[in-house]
C-alpha cells in the first residue's frame, strides 16, 4: 500500500539535522532567557520575571469593546488563558495593588496610564477555567463542573464573613463551597455575581476560559445533551440579561453552533481570527520573532523558524502571526520540532474528514502538498453534524490545522506551515493504516501526489 505521508516524512526528517549541523560549535545550548513553557498565570510570569511578549493592552482593548460579553476563538496553546489570568488581576477589586504592581512600564501603562488609573483594581471579578475537564461519563463531567464552580464560590469566601449573608444565602453559599451534591450548579455563576455586586458596590467582571472543553468531551464520549442542558444554563444566567455584568469574556477554540447551546446568548460579540479586533494580541509578531532570536544568538535561523511555525493569516492585510507556543519552546530547547502538534490529538478529526465524500479527502492532499484550495466553511461548530464538509472544514480552521482568508461561505485554505503539515500527515496516515486503504484509492491519492 502506498504510504500517503512518505514525502513529507522525507522531508521532515531532513530538515531538523540540517538546523541542528549549522549551530554554532561553541553554543552551550543554554537559552539566555527563562521562558514559561507550561505558566499562564501572568502573576507569576511578571513576579517570576519571565520571558513574554508584552501584551498588557489586550485588557484595555477587552474592556473597551462595544459588546457586553465577548467570546474570542484561538486555537489551543495560543495564550488565551494567560490574557485571562492578565485581565483577572487587573480588574480584581480585592487586590487593587496588582494593576499597578503588575502592569508597571507595560504597553497599557505607558501608553494609557489613565486607563490604568480609573480601572486597575476597580471591579470583582469571576474568573474559572474549564480546560482542566476531562471526562468520559457524564456524571465525572458533573463532578468536574460542580469542583471548578466549588473553587469561584471559595474565591470568595470572605463574603461568608460578618452578618452580609441572611441564612438562606449563608446556606446556599455553604453547600456550593462544600459541593454539596444538592446544590443548584447551573445558577451559581449568576447567583455569585448579585452577591459580589451588592457587597463591592460595583458590576461584575466574568472570565470562563476554554468554555467549550465540556463540550468537546462531551461530544467524544457520548453525554452531549446532559452538558448542553448544564452549561446553557450556567452560561446563559451569567452573561445575558445579567444585571450585576460589567463585562463577560469567554474564550475557546471553537463556536458552538447557536442550535447546540448558545442560542439564547445572541449578545456575544464573536472575534477569531478572522476579525480585526484582537487581531495582534494573540500569536507572534515578525518583529517580535526576530527580536526574541537575536537575543539568543540565533538571528540567523529567522527562515527555518518562519517555515516551521509561521504562516497564520489574520483580518487585518499582511499581518500573519507565529504560533506561540512553538516559537517559546524552541526558543528554550533551540531546536526545530513539532512542540504545538504534541500538546493534543484530534484523530476524531480524520475519522470524521474518512465518512465524509471523497472530494473532501483530495482536498486535504491538496493541502498537504502545499497548495491552497477553496472549501465551504461555517463560522458555527455544529457538533450535531460535524460530518458535513462545511462543518470538518471550519474545525480544522479554529483548530488551527488551517489558516487563510474568508470570502463570503467559502474559505481559502491552506495548511500554514511545516509543523502542521507533518501533523496532518501522520494522522492522516495513521487512519489509512487502520482503514487498510484499498489499492485502488492508493492509486488515487498517488495520482494526486504527482499531479496526474
Amino acid at each position: 500500500m502506498l504510504s500517503l505521508c512518505a514525502p513529507w516524512r522525507v522531508r521532515f526528517a531532513t530538515c531538523a539535522p540540517s538546523f541542528s549541523s549549522r549551530r554554532r560549535a561553541s553554543s552551550s545550548s543554554v537559552p539566555a532567557l527563562k521562558y514559561p513553557i507550561g505558566v499562564s498565570d501572568y502573576k507569576e510570569i511578571r513576579e517570576e520575571q519571565y520571558f513574554h511578549w508584552d501584551r498588557s493592552l489586550f485588557v484595555k482593548e477587552f474592556y473597551e469593546d462595544a459588546g457586553k460579553a465577548l467570546l474570542i476563538l484561538r486555537p489551543r496553546r495560543w495564550a488565551k488563558t494567560t490574557n485571562v489570568s492578565m485581565a483577572k488581576y487587573f480588574f480584581d477589586i480585592t487586590q487593587p495593588q496588582l494593576a499597578h504592581e503588575l502592569f508597571q512600564n507595560t504597553k497599557l501603562s505607558l501608553e494609557d496610564p489613565s486607563f490604568c488609573e480609573q480601572y486597575g483594581g476597580a471591579f470583582p471579578v469571576i474568573s474559572v477555567s474549564f480546560g482542566e475537564c476531562r471526562a468520559n461519563t457524564w456524571e465525572k463531567m458533573e463532578q468536574w463542573l460542580c469542583k471548578l464552580i466549588s473553587r469561584v464560590y471559595n474565591d470568595h469566601k470572605y463574603l461568608e464573613e460578618g452578618e452580609f449573608l441572611d441564612y438562606a444565602e449563608r446556606k446556599e453559599f455553604r453547600a456550593i463551597r462544600e459541593r454539596d451534591p444538592a446544590a443548584f450548579y447551573e445558577s451559581a455563576l449568576h447567583d455569585l455575581t448579585a452577591l459580589l455586586h451588592r457587597y463591592h458596590k460595583k458590576r461584575v467582571v466574568v472570565l470562563i476560559d476554554e468554555y467549550d472543553k465540556p463540550v468537546n468531551e462531551a461530544y467524544r464520549h457520548g453525554y452531549f445533551d446532559d452538558a448542553i442542558s448544564f452549561l446553557t444554563s450556567a452560561y446563559t444566567g451569567v452573561l445575558k440579561d445579567n444585571v450585576h455584568l460589567e463585562k463577560g469574556l469567554l474564550t475557546g477554540v471553537l463556536r458552538v453552533a447557536k442550535a447546540d447551546y448558545l442560542s439564547d446568548l445572541n449578545n456575544l460579540e464573536v472575534y477569531s481570527l478572522l476579525d480585526t479586533s484582537f487581531a495582534d494580541k494573540y500569536g507572534v509578531l515578525e518583529e517580535e520573532v526576530v527580536s526574541a532570536l537575536e537575543q539568543e544568538g540565533m538571528g540567523d535561523q529567522l527562515q527555518a523558524v518562519r517555515s516551521y511555525y509561521d504562516g497564520y493569516d489574520t483580518a487585518i492585510p499582511d499581518l500573519r502571526l507565529y504560533n506561540p507556543w512553538s516559537l517559546l519552546n524552541f526558543l528554550k530547547h533551540q531546536r526545530l520540532a513539532p512542540y504545538w502538534t504534541e500538546t493534543g490529538r484530534y484523530d476524531f478529526i480524520a475519522e470524521a474528514m474518512w465518512a465524509g465524500p471523497m472530494e473532501m479527502r483530495e482536498k486535504l492532499v491538496l493541502l498537504l502538498d502545499g497548495k491552497s484550495c477553496e472549501v465551504p466553511f461555517e463560522t458555527d461548530t455544529n457538533f450535531s453534524n460535524l460530518k458535513s464538509d462545511n462543518a470538518l472544514w471550519s474545525l480544522l480552521y479554529f483548530s488551527g490545522y488551517l489558516t487563510g482568508t474568508k470570502s463570503n461561505s467559502f474559505l481559502v485554505a491552506r495548511v500554514p506551515n511545516k509543523e502542521v503539515t507533518r501533523e496532518l500527515s501522520v494522522m492522516w496516515e495513521r487512519l489509512f493504516e487502520s482503514k487498510n486503504v484499498s489499492e485502488e484509492y492508493s492509486f488515487l491519492v498517488s495520482a494526486i501526489l504527482t499531479g496526474n
